[in-house]
């Protein structure tokens, strides 16, 4: 009896990659952009399109730039323009709008207030005395951004590394003696956080430790040497803190750029040869970011205006991806918070609003959101040409939802991608014939459906040539 003709097993090229940038820009090689990755149970890796956005609420009553929004007791505040809102009621008082986002914190004490400040000028508010600025005498006349509350005590610092407290409790009041100065090595202050029960400071090329050791005169803090860091702060508003890690972009005294996630005070460089190769010559002026949870993801966002680019760090699966707005462009928010009652909110850079997002929104405020996923070269093993008969797409069957491929067989060259096909994923087993020949090829896949999407991979028939 005759033996059926042998048919090759067909080949898997998996879809999750991350940024492979070979230089400064993402316009060659393999990037994932409005998508991220997710493990499942048996181990494969599935790609998800981001969740998209839809607009909750105007606080300022028009457009109006965005300087930081906070959960505070419950109660929502943003700060648009050069005023203040609680729940999206206006507080009464004109805020500095000189200088950026403003970074926020909160104290205890018979009555608890919130304190902002922007690094020019700082603010206290309670429900009872509302806005108030900070004018004492002995509070720093520039600071930079970020506070830090620790038993009793809040911090800011200054760019000459000093280090300054309040009285307990008090915010109001601040004491000329209670400073302390990061003097291991004489670089100026970028920033201030705050880790467990340690204060850090972030400086120009190293970061510095403190702890509360309840000194009797002075400040409270001594400085912890063992746990200094030898990377500094590139940009102050790439400091984060998600779950009690911080995340920043650092730079060392040799101007190598990372990102670093700091956890239990222990630093990892969390940023890829690829994306350091996107920051190395990266302009900081105009650098926001904040974390935002979406299911089991929590995702630290990283924003550089000037560069027209917005990057996104899963931190549970460890993996990259760019996240743009409706028209390529950064995605346009400055800052995020929570809220019980509408869940994950994002403040919009300019418009005044703010939004929710949500996984089962499938666009920006009802514009498509659109997925691009450019593979690697895949040349299946060897340099051999290959004829591909046919080509399957792995994903979830949904109605409506069409994925769009091309391909490109001269390494990535702008001008020899191929036409797109369009690939129906109603089908149970959508695919494309007839694919043509090649000997090293990537693929573009393109989804911008108003519909859910996820895909694990392309199967691919391939026959080989003899040369």
């Amino acid at each position: 009896m005759p033996q059926a003709p042998f048919v090759a097993i067909p080949q898997r090229l998996p879809l999750v990659v991350t940024p492979e940038n070979r230089g400064i820009v993402t316009t060659q090689d393999a990037k994932l952009v409005n998508a991220y990755t997710e493990k499942t149970a048996d181990g494969e890796y599935w790609l998800y399109k981001r969740p998209g956005t839809a607009t909750s609420s105007q606080p300022s009553g028009g457009a109006a730039t965005g300087r930081g929004m906070w959960n505070w007791l419950g109660n929502i505040y943003s700060i648009f323009g050069a005023t203040a809102y609680k729940d999206g009621v206006a507080l009464s008082g004109t805020l500095n709008t000189t200088n950026g986002l403003y970074r926020f914190d909160s104290c205890k004490g018979a009555t608890p207030k919130m304190q902002f400040g922007d690094g020019v000028k700082a603010y206290n508010y309670d429900s009872s005395g509302g806005i108030v600025l900070i004018n004492d005498a002995d509070f720093p006349a520039a600071f930079v951004k970020g506070w830090a509350y620790l038993d009793g005590t809040t911090y800011v610092a200054t760019t000459a590394a000093a280090i300054q407290g309040d009285e307990l409790n008090d915010p109001v009041s601040w004491n000329i003696l209670n400073v302390i100065y990061a003097y291991i090595e004489p670089d100026a202050g970028v920033a201030l956080a705050k880790q467990l029960t340690y204060v850090i400071f972030f400086k120009q090329w190293s970061t510095e430790v403190f702890y509360d050791a309840a000194n009797t005169s002075g400040s409270p803090l001594s400085p912890l040497p063992s746990a200094k860091i030898n990377q500094g702060c590139a940009a102050e508003g790439s400091v984060c803190e998600i779950d009690g890690m911080l995340f920043w972009v650092a730079i060392n005294k040799s101007n190598s750029v990372s990102v670093l996630k700091m956890d239990q005070l222990k630093a990892t460089i969390i940023s890829t040869d690829s994306i350091q190769r996107l920051l190395s010559a990266a302009d900081f002026t105009t650098t926001w970011s904040f974390g935002i949870k979406n299911g089991s993801h929590r995702f630290y966002v990283l924003t550089l205006k000037v560069e027209n680019i917005t990057l996104v760090y899963d931190i549970d699966t460890q993996m990259w991806s760019q996240w743009t707005d409706v028209d390529g462009n950064y995605w346009p928010f400055v800052a995020a918070t929570y809220s019980s009652t509408a869940g994950q909110l994002l403040q919009h850079e300019s418009n005044g609003y703010i939004y929710t997002l949500d996984d089962a929104n499938y666009t920006d405020a009802g514009s498509i959101i659109t997925v691009d996923i450019v593979t690697p070269n895949f040349d299946g093993g060897t340099n051999r040409r290959k004829q591909l008969n046919m080509l399957k797409v792995i994903a979830d069957q949904t109605v409506g939802s069409t994925l769009w491929i091309r391909y490109n067989d001269h390494d990535y060259s702008a001008t020899r991608w191929s036409n797109f096909r369009k690939v129906d994923l109603s089908h149970k087993q959508p695919m494309l014939p007839s694919c043509g020949t090649f000997t090293r090829r990537a693929y573009h896949l393109r989804h911008q459906s108003h519909t859910w999407f996820r895909v694990k991979a392309l199967e691919l028939q391939i026959d080989l040539g003899t040369l």
